[in-house]
């Protein structure tokens, strides 16, 4: 009789020990997950958001926009599209939900990235005259010839 008293018991000792050491309770802090490339650090969360939801915007209008021979076009325009994604966050280090509408935002700009950035070169005083000709050529080249309808 008196093992089952004492059993449950020296059960509960370390537990009373425990207790006894808890000062009170503690506030975890969480600090974002920095990670960096090339020496610029940037919150793992926001460039995760980011980087699906241009994604998934570029996944959506690939599939919705289905032509023959379009992937020519679509895999450089989504690779654009993923690196200015990485750039905005890394140069604004939005908050996770200001990541994903950065991430949207660019994915269903798509190919206008690349008509935002000439008309960026054609600005007044811009050492874009020698580039805008490389890059209008590069859009006519990119385009390509349209497959005669049957």
């Amino acid at each position: 009789m008196m093992g089952k008293v004492v059993a449950p018991l020296a059960a509960l000792a370390p537990v009373a020990a425990a207790m006894g050491q808890d000062k009170g309770a503690t506030v975890a802090v969480s600090v974002p997950t920095v990670w960096h490339f090339l020496g610029y650090p940037f919150e793992a969360g926001s460039m995760i958001a980011g980087v699906c939801a241009c994604l998934a915007v570029r996944f959506y209008v690939v599939q919705t926009d289905r032509k023959a021979h379009r992937w020519t076009v679509d895999v450089p325009v989504s690779a654009l599209t993923l690196l200015f994604t990485a750039g905005m966050v890394i140069s604004q280090r939005p908050e996770p939900l200001g990541a994903l509408m950065t991430g949207t935002g660019i994915g269903a700009l798509g190919a206008g990235i690349i008509s935002v950035a000439l008309s960026w070169l054609q600005r007044p005083g811009a050492i874009g005259a020698g580039l805008t000709t490389i890059a209008k050529a590069w859009l006519r080249q990119s385009s390509g010839p349209t497959p005669p309808e049957n």
